[in-house]
């Protein structure tokens, strides 16, 4: 099965108050290190979208082999962003199976969650996969080919949830409770950092 992964990192993180996709765990940026799991799951291709924080990011190496798309709509919404990187991912290989949708601000997401996520995907009838953290499901999601035309047909800040909501009977949910962890704030941030030094 042919994965490409989609780095999502277009969006300006006003609440956060900085460049969260800049932020550093173990030397290694929030988006890098997205990138770099998806790798490690076996992804190809890899592309990053970005556009609120362009120039900064841009400043910085990005991980050998990694694509970027620096999405000039991206204040139109996650939905714009998210059409237009799976746009290009279909471009760059169109004999995909299958696309994941990785944040950078969920850092405890590593290879070993992607591969189950690839695996629920084989199960009968199963066309979609999202994460279950016990009070919300979302990314890291997983897309087959047949709703590529429906992740690109989306706009404004409709994103792949919507898609999800109208094909329920194909949709699997994975348990996985590090996707929890969602840096929307400082403190957000810090107390990821304090729970994963004490874990």
């Amino acid at each position: 099965m042919k994965i490409g992964a989609l780095v999502l990192a277009a969006g300006k993180a006003s609440r956060f108050g900085a460049v969260k996709q800049l932020l550093e765990l173990d030397g290694v940026t929030l988006i890098d290190r997205a990138c770099h799991t998806a790798f490690a799951a076996g992804c190809s291709p890899v592309l990053r979208v970005i556009g609120g924080h362009a120039d900064e990011i841009l400043a910085r190496c990005c991980p050998a082999g990694v694509e970027t798309l620096h999405h000039s709509g991206w204040e139109e919404g996650m939905g714009s962003s998210l059409a237009a990187g799976v746009k290009r991912l279909v471009g760059l290989a169109p004999d995909l199976d299958a696309i994941v949708i990785l944040l950078p601000d969920q850092p405890a997401v590593d290879a070993g969650l992607l591969g189950r996520i690839f695996a629920a995907l084989k199960l009968p009838e199963t066309s979609i996969v999202l994460c279950d953290h016990g009070r919300a499901s979302g990314p890291p999601a997983l897309f087959s080919a047949r709703h590529f035309g429906e992740l690109t047909a989306l706009e404004g800040d409709a994103g792949a949830k919507s898609v999800a909501a109208r094909h329920a009977q194909q949709v699997v949910k994975v348990l996985a409770p590090e996707t929890v962890h969602d840096m929307d704030s400082p403190e957000a941030w810090e107390r990821f950092i304090q729970a994963r030094a004490t874990s």
